[in-house]
């Protein structure tokens, strides 16, 4: 995660210029809120949050593995995992 400190703000003082935060997610850019000194929550631009859970969707939908069957799962070898990878640059 690549944060800049001014992109980082207390939830106590976010509550009073909301709007203003809200306006300055844009893109990639977002604004982490924190908590007692700990992320706690982020404002981020909706096409972009739009962006992130396609993403997830399809990369779960590439690693799924249904946990009654991880019993029968193997190491998988070098060359498999390097099909794959090039697989998921096309």
């Amino acid at each position: 995660m690549n944060i800049l400190a001014i992109n980082i703000i207390p939830v106590t003082k976010a509550r009073a210029k909301l709007g203003d935060l809200a306006k300055k997610v844009a893109g990639k850019n977002y604004v982490v809120l924190t908590k007692g000194g700990k992320p706690e929550a982020a404002l981020v631009d909706i096409d972009y949050l739009t962006e992130l859970e396609k993403e997830v969707e399809r990369i779960y939908q590439k690693t799924f593995i249904d946990p009654r069957l991880l019993p029968l799962t193997r190491e998988f070898s070098n060359q498999e995992i390097k099909a794959w990878l090039k697989e998921d640059q096309l």
